[in-house]
């Protein structure tokens, strides 16, 4: 389902008079908000050198979504965290160049594994109502009832505004829950 289909169904559910340009803008803060609820797993795997500290991951890679960092079978903690001590190993992860950093480095070498959540990479156009939401397709219907939530506040509608964002709310609350108990796409 691509943007163009959800801003048609969601014009149904609620006929407006508001700019496509606007509604795209609210499809792209929902496409962001998403991946704020729902927490869907990806992993990425490399090849650690011994003795070489820095290596470049993917480009929807953030800091703030890495939850495991392992090399070999030894575990890394971020050092952000408060509880890593000196002789604990660590990892920094700069989201301006991509770069993990790892300390100490890789005594010989071994595969380096990172798990951490997706994020929404793509941002809509008003001149290209073909893109599709980041979301799993399953998920793609649940944005028509959000920018429908949208459309309603616009209007001072709030019943049904409150209708809207408790549909949607409860699809994503339940996608969570999904990949929470161990489901990945």
């Amino acid at each position: 389902m691509n943007i163009n289909d959800i801003i048609s169904e969601a014009n149904m559910l609620v006929p407006n008079d508001v700019p496509v340009a606007d509604k795209v803008i609210w499809l792209n803060a929902l496409n962001q908000d998403f991946f704020n609820v729902v927490k869907i797993p990806k992993i990425t795997k490399f090849e650690c050198s011994s003795g070489r500290e820095d290596y470049t991951l993917p480009a929807d890679v953030r800091q703030k979504n890495i939850d495991l960092v392992m090399i070999g079978m030894f575990p890394y903690m971020s050092l952000d965290r408060d509880e890593v001590t000196p002789a604990q190993n660590a990892y920094a992860f700069d989201d301006t160049t991509k770069t993990l950093s790892l300390f100490p480095a890789p005594y010989s070498n071994l595969k380096g594994f990172l798990r951490y959540r997706r994020i929404a990479t793509t941002t809509f156009l008003s001149s290209t109502l073909t893109a599709v939401p980041d979301a799993p397709e399953e998920y793609h219907w649940t944005f028509i009832p959000a920018l429908a939530s949208m459309l309603a506040n616009s209007q001072d509608d709030t019943a049904k505004a409150a209708h809207y964002t408790n549909e949607y709310r409860a699809a994503w609350n339940t996608a969570a829950q999904n990949y929470q108990a161990g489901g990945s796409k």
